[in-house]
Formats: structure tokens, sequence, C-alpha cells
């Protein structure tokens, strides 16, 4: 997304940026709490091996962190278009089919992570008084990133379907598929 020109005025302009701000965001909260993680573990690690204390609690955070860094890196990965795709006969038809597909599959991607944004907030509602063992963090934060993944890819799925291929997201994805 990042190599293609931005569309030239109206509507288009506005997504192409959001979804480049969209992407960027979410690419800088999923790398600093990966980096979290890293930095949880390996003080875990450390205290426990050269001190001998137990940090019990990190286990916790480190999880809630990854959880998170999944959703937000989810979210990326569904704007740039790098989630597992299976293309076995859309190079071989035609163009008003490959729109009709396209636009089928992203229809059916936000029927999907819509039951999965409603399932996990479902969860977090369910799970609101299950506490985490050493700090005591209730479940429902961990079912919010899952949330925020899921519902977030939702609305992208649902824009896709309405407006239907873009020319400035086709070129960015073949310019990352030619490197």
């Amino acid at each position: 997304m990042t190599t293609s020109p931005p569309p030239a005025s109206g509507v288009d302009r506005l997504a192409y940026h959001l979804l480049k701000v969209i992407t960027r965001t979410c690419d800088a909260l999923g790398v600093l709490l990966l980096a979290g993680v890293l930095v949880l573990i390996v003080a875990a690690i450390v205290v426990r091996d050269i001190i001998g204390l137990s940090m019990a609690w990190t286990e916790e955070v480190a999880t809630l962190l990854a959880i998170y860094a999944v959703g937000f890196g989810s979210l990326s990965a569904w704007v740039r278009g790098e989630h597992l795709l299976v293309d076995l006969f859309s190079h071989r038809l035609g163009n008003l089919a490959r729109h009709i597909q396209y636009r089928l599959v992203a229809l059916l991607s936000a029927g999907f992570f819509g039951m999965a944004a409603y399932g996990s907030l479902a969860m977090s509602i369910a799970s609101a008084n299950n506490r985490t063992v050493s700090l005591g963090i209730s479940f429902t934060y961990l079912y919010y990133g899952i949330f925020i993944g899921f519902a977030g890819m939702t609305l992208l799925a649902t824009w896709q379907a309405l407006r239907g291929p873009v020319e400035w997201h086709a070129v960015a994805s073949s310019s990352q598929e030619a490197d």
C-alpha cells in the first residue's frame, strides 16, 4: 500500500490515507506489544535464574500483550491483504466475475468476522467475574484484544464488499507480490 500513489480525489483518497494510518498504527502497536512480551520474558528468566525470585505475574501480562499484538497485527494484515489466500481459479475469471468474487469473499469474511467479534464480546461479558491468578486481571480484557481485531476486520471487509476492488489497492498488492 505504501508504494502505490494515492487516488486523485474523493472518498478513495480519504480511504487510502485512513487505511495507511490504520496500518501504520497497528504495526507500531503490534511491534511495541511484542517487544513488551520479549522484555517481560527475558526479565522473568533473568530474575528467576540470577536473583532467584519468581515473577509469576509476567506470564499473565505477556499473554495479554500477545493477544493484543495478534489483534492489531491481524487488522494490519487484513488492510494489506496479507492473510492466507488460496487462489485456484481467480486468474481465469473475467473482470466482472472477479469483481463479483471479490465482493462475495469480502461479504462472507465480514459475516465470519462479525460472528467472531460478537463471540469475543459475549465471552468478555460472560467472563467478567473470572480473574487471573497472580494479578487478578479480569479475563474480559483478554477478550477485548480479540474483539478489536475481529471488529476492525469486520468493518474493513464490509467496506470492501460495498466498495468493491479499488485500483490503488490492486497496484499495491501486485507491487508487493513482485518484490
